[in-house]
């Protein structure tokens, strides 16, 4: 995980409100694809790790991808919360 990446990217949609309405509707792929078109190198497994960060289990990328796959479509991200709406 690039943690620099990701918080990077973070910081980057801050101050991009249309990149937080994007960001807001996203599953984790396509959170994904809108950090790597923004220029920053965040996979499914970096987004996937930051909510669960406190835990001490570790999955690879590859299985996180597949955790993500088993969500229910309705579940919500953290990265769809994170900034206010308006």
């Amino acid at each position: 995980m690039s943690a620099d990446q990701l918080n990077a990217f973070l910081l980057k949609v801050s101050g991009d409100r249309a990149l937080q309405q994007r960001l807001r509707v996203s599953d984790a792929a396509t959170a994904a694809e809108l950090a790597a078109e923004a220029g920053f190198d965040v996979t499914v497994g970096d987004l996937i790790r930051y909510k669960a960060r406190a835990t001490t289990w570790q999955l690879s990328d590859a299985e996180l991808a597949v955790v993500a796959q088993w969500q229910p479509h309705d579940q919500p991200y953290w990265w769809q919360y994170i900034w206010p709406i308006g």
